[in-house]
């Protein structure tokens, strides 16, 4: 006979004897009543995108340690930099002594920030954290209100994305993964923070992007990436702003609203 738990005492099954499976006047038993759940929906099947990262590959490790923005009361460093064929991932730590007057709205520096004020910064949402990127041709890309967790914006495999990972923190806090695609070429990759909120109009930092390349000789390719990609995962609003640099100096600044 089952004991109750909080006295070892026994006590009987409803609806049948001690040690008997327990069964409704028609046959059914307790869990045969609950109905089969539907079988999930077959995710639709899309083109892989060449700037996405890549399941099928093991990074290398790239040197590139760099603190992006310091004040006497925050911090943005970047590091950890594993390069694949088509890009690179970084992780990026964003701490501050005390948090911003958005604490508690969104989840973290890289939130879409046009829909609420942001952990990071003032109500005024023009004055949190952005980072950008630029490399040695010229190419230049940057985080605006939020960054996508997929890219659907033009089709130029040549342009400067870059998109969110996995990220966690709170207020005072962040840790967040970026990926950066595609490879830079050689020489620098120069990399700019801005966060008015905390009086930074620009600091700079730099990795070598021609370190980056040679470690991306080293990435391992387990197997053929399938053409291919299930692709059932539902859309999300996010803005993001790429910035380009054509070839005669002049910029062109895109918006980016993926659904």
């Amino acid at each position: 006979m089952p004991a109750r738990p909080e006295t070892g005492v026994a006590w009987p099954i409803p609806g049948g004897r001690v040690g008997e499976a327990g069964c409704d006047g028609d046959g059914m038993t307790f869990f045969e009543r609950f109905p089969e759940p539907p079988l999930p929906e077959t995710p639709e099947r899309r083109r892989r995108d060449p700037w996405e990262q890549p399941e099928h590959v093991l990074p290398a490790s790239a040197p590139g340690e760099v603190i992006v923005v310091r004040t006497a009361d925050a911090a943005v460093w970047l590091g950890s930099v594993r390069a694949y064929p088509n890009g690179f991932a970084c992780a990026v730590r964003v701490v501050r002594r005390e948090a911003g007057a958005g604490a508690g709205r969104t989840p973290g520096p890289f939130a879409a920030r046009y829909r609420h004020a942001d952990p990071f910064e003032a109500e005024d949402r023009n004055t949190g954290l952005r980072l950008g990127i630029e490399y040695a041709d010229g190419r230049r890309a940057a985080t605006g209100q939020g960054l996508p967790m997929w890219f659907q914006g033009p089709r130029d495999e040549d342009l400067l994305r870059i998109q969110a990972g996995g990220g966690g923190g709170n207020a005072l806090c962040w840790d967040q993964d970026l990926w950066i695609s595609p490879l830079p070429p050689d020489g620098p990759v120069t990399l700019v923070g801005t966060w008015p909120d905390i009086g930074v109009d620009e600091q700079r930092a730099g990795l070598d992007g021609t370190a980056i390349r040679a470690a991306a000789a080293r990435a391992l390719e387990l197997w053929p990436a399938d053409e291919f990609v299930d692709d059932g995962l539902p859309g999300a609003s996010v803005y993001t702003v790429t910035v380009s640099t054509s070839d005669d100096g002049t910029e062109d600044a895109q918006d980016a609203e993926d659904a």
